[in-house]
Formats: C-alpha cells, structure tokens, sequence
C-alpha cells in the first residue's frame, strides 16, 4: 500500500525542527519542478524553519526570507560528470551542517526524501541500443537505480499512481518508502475563476479581437511537451478558422526554432512567444483552450492551473494529470499519439456549434469545486510528522 497523506487545515503545532536542506542541478523561475520545490520552502518557512538549497546554480531574482541558495562548483565537461561531482561535494556539505532533513528535487544520494517530478528516466524516451552504452545514459541510469533501490532508505514522494507502478516495476521499490501526494499548483491560482470576469479587458491587453481564438500553451520545454505539434494542428485548421486562431506559447524554451518552423507551416504571424512570465493565471484565463500534446509528462500541473481558471484542455493522454482533465469534460488524445488525431480533435472542438462553450462552462464547473492547492502542505506534514 502507498502512503496518502491527508491534509487537513488544523493548525500544526510548534516545530522543534529549525532547518532542511534541498538540493536541485539549477534554479530557474518558472520551471515546473522549480515551482513546487519554491512552494514546498515557503511551506517550511511559514512555520519559521530555514530552507537551504544546494545547486550548480540559480536564477532567483527575489529570495524569500528564509531561504538561503549555496552553489557547489561541480567541475566536469559534461553535464554528466557535473552531476556526480555536484553529488560529491554535496554529500559533504550536508555533513558539516546539521538539518533536520535532506530533500532532493533531482535524483541525488543520500537523501531523506525525493520528489519525484518525472517518470523514470530509463523509460522517460525510446532510446537505441547504442545510446544506452554511453557515459551520460549509463551515468543518470545508475543514479535513479541508486536512489529507488531496496537496499536504499530514501522516502519518495510520488504524484501519480502511475509513476509509483513504474518505480516498482523497474527496482523493487518498497511500498512502504512510498507517498502518493495530491495536486498542488501555486496560491495564485485560488481565485483564478474571478479573472473570467476580466476576460475581455486581459484579451484586449493581448490584442486579442472578440471574434478570435485563442489557445495556450505553457512550457519551458517545448520539444518534450509537444509545441511543434500544437503549431501543427493549427496549420492543419481550415482557412476560415486558421486566421482567426492564435497560439500563445508561455515559458523560457528555444523559440527560435519553433517560430521557424511556424513560419514554414504558414501560422508565422499566428503563434506568439511570450517567454516566462509572472502572469500565468492572467494569461490562461484569457484563453479559449488549454492544448498540451505532450511526448513525457509525468504530471503536467499547467492543466490543473488551467482548469483552476475555468479554461478547458486539451492534452495527450500520457500526462499525468490527464484523468482530471477527462474527469472535468476536457479532451485527452489517445495513447499512442497520431497528429492526425490532434489535428482533428482540435478542429471539431474549435468548428463545431457550441462546442467550445460547452467545454468552458465544464471546465469553469470543475475549476469551483476543485481541490488543487494541497501538495506542498502534505509534503511539509510528513516530513515534519505532523501528520502522525
């Protein structure tokens, strides 16, 4: 049985516990894992325990207080050899220092706790005979082992059942050293579903017409969570439809590539790079349509964000979070992925009478009653044990 953890809103009792310790590669605004790592510090210093993180390095405009970054210089010619030597020097780091606990947010020994952001990384993508030969394959392969092996005593959090099957499956896991935590997206997102009212002032901001449609995607890994594809299906739409159809693509990718490749299929003018932004809650709930055609995602928490402002998804089945996103009346692609499907699904959504108001007002249903805010409360809980 895996651990669920619960979390209710009684107040918890005073700490005795005063720091704990992270480590993550880089830090960077933003980032999906970044975000629930931020969210799980402010966690722990709202009940007045220090958080320091450990990384190669970061780029943290505003530091909270209580929150103390400290860059390792882990020497290596590859990104490879960099992480072993980061699991080096910090192994002795967290021994001059006491902490009450370390929490690691890539997969780094030795650890009390790791977050598991991903699927496992030797199943994560197809990968040749030839390529699971070299250093980098072989390198990151034997430190997932390392970490999830039976003979290891690291507690691992995990964010859906099908993450957990596959730890299993792949190392003999025990079930015991195994937490399944609930959604957790950012505060600001709580009453996203009042930004729906200022809908046409955000579209306006955008520039945005009233007779236009337009889709979101948020991603700062743009290969892996499928824009080309996004930018496809929207070539692919009929003439009439096409022109009054734009994509905003919000996150820190290479763009350069991908506008390229807009411009190649004809949409150049109709896909917007806005890069990583502040307002994600604004800019989602200005939009039509949610679409994440992700290759890997092991969760995917821009849909819950995106049902959270009433703005319904469309996403490839392997995410993650796909059951919410079927569960509020989105649309979720099959598992094995045809862009003919994705073309099609997001033509009928946007051509069919209705269609794309029926989907908002399930969505905007499902995003008052929702409950998405609990993860990082529930991963402070355990790892304090305030929820024994």
């Amino acid at each position: 049985m895996e651990q669920q953890i619960g979390g209710g809103d009684n107040p918890h009792p005073p700490s005795c516990i005063e720091q704990v310790a992270f480590s993550i590669f880089r830090y960077f605004p933003y980032g999906g894992l970044q975000l629930d790592m931020m969210r799980m510090a402010h966690e722990f210093v709202s009940r007045n325990i220090k958080v320091v993180i450990y990384c190669m390095g970061y780029d943290a405009p505003e530091i909270p207080e209580g929150v103390t970054f400290r860059v390792l210089k882990a020497k290596g010619v590859s990104n490879h050899r960099k992480a072993r030597n980061f699991e080096k020097l910090l192994t002795g780091e967290l021994k001059k220092e006491k902490f009450a606990a370390h929490i690691a947010f890539n997969r780094l020994t030795p650890a009390d706790w790791y977050f598991a952001a991903d699927m496992p990384f030797v199943e994560s993508v197809k990968r040749s005979f030839w390529e699971k030969l070299m250093p980098r394959y072989r390198t990151f392969a034997a430190m997932e082992k390392e970490l999830f092996s039976p003979e290891n005593n690291t507690r691992i959090f995990c964010i859906t059942q099908a993450q957990q099957r596959m730890f299993q499956r792949l190392y003999g896991t025990p079930a015991n050293r195994i937490y399944q935590l609930p959604p957790g997206i950012d505060g600001s997102f709580a009453n996203a579903l009042e930004l729906r009212n200022k809908r046409d002032e955000l579209r306006s901001e955008l520039g945005i017409g009233e007779d236009e449609i337009l889709l979101i995607q948020v991603s700062s890994a743009f290969r892996t969570k499928g824009v080309d594809r996004s930018i496809a299906a929207l070539a692919f739409l009929p003439e009439d439809i096409r022109r009054k159809t734009r994509l905003l693509v919000v996150g820190r990718g290479k763009s350069a590539p991908y506008a390229k490749f807009a411009a190649r299929c004809g949409v150049g003018k109709q896909v917007i790079f806005a890069g990583g932004r502040s307002d994600v809650p604004e800019l989602v709930a200005a939009a039509d349509l949610m679409i994440h055609p992700a290759r890997n995602e092991a969760t995917g928490t821009v849909l819950l964000e995106s049902l959270a402002c009433g703005t319904p998804v469309l996403c490839s089945a392997n995410c993650g979070f796909s059951p919410f996103v079927r569960e509020s009346g989105g649309l979720v692609l099959p598992r094995l992925f045809r862009q003919k499907i994705l073309n099609r699904t997001l033509l009928v959504a946007l051509s069919t009478p209705d269609k794309l108001a029926d989907l908002q007002q399930a969505a905007e249903n499902y995003g008052r009653n929702g409950d998405f805010y609990r993860r990082a409360k529930c991963a402070v809980d355990l790892i304090t044990g305030c929820d024994e």
